[in-house]
């Protein structure tokens, strides 16, 4: 009986988290974060700064994965799930090229990122 107790109050606590974390996600705040890291990513390729651009092409990718799960749950929005899984993997192709040490390719595949986000999703479903 103590072992079911204690596993219940575990999955409630676990549940709790995830229903707060959701309740904390601010779809703005994101947008805002990937239009300021698409900016310094170019920055950092033009510098040929290859731990930044690193970084920030990875941070993209995660708030792009966000963008994605956002869209599913929202459920009337196919094409932006299709885009965010497209500009996920550009940003990918961005560490690949800087590893690489073509940051001609990467800057690229950086302004073909920007300049898609604002005729996809700007266009179509700003504001949200």
């Amino acid at each position: 009986m103590r072992k079911t107790i204690k596993l219940c109050g575990i999955m409630l606590v676990l549940v709790t988290g995830i229903v707060y974390a959701e309740a904390e996600f601010d779809f703005e705040e994101l947008m805002e974060t990937i239009d300021t890291n698409s900016h310094n990513l170019q920055d950092n390729i033009s510098n040929k700064n290859t731990e930044g651009t690193v970084a920030l092409a990875k941070e993209m990718q995660n708030s792009f994965k966000l963008v994605e799960g956002y869209f599913e749950k929202r459920g009337d929005a196919a094409d932006a799930v299709t885009d965010a899984k497209r500009y996920e993997n550009m940003a990918a192709e961005i560490v690949k090229f800087v590893e690489a040490n073509d940051f001609e390719a990467a800057s690229n595949k950086a302004i073909e990122i920007s300049k898609a986000c604002d005729t996809a999703c700007h266009d179509t479903y700003k504001p949200l």
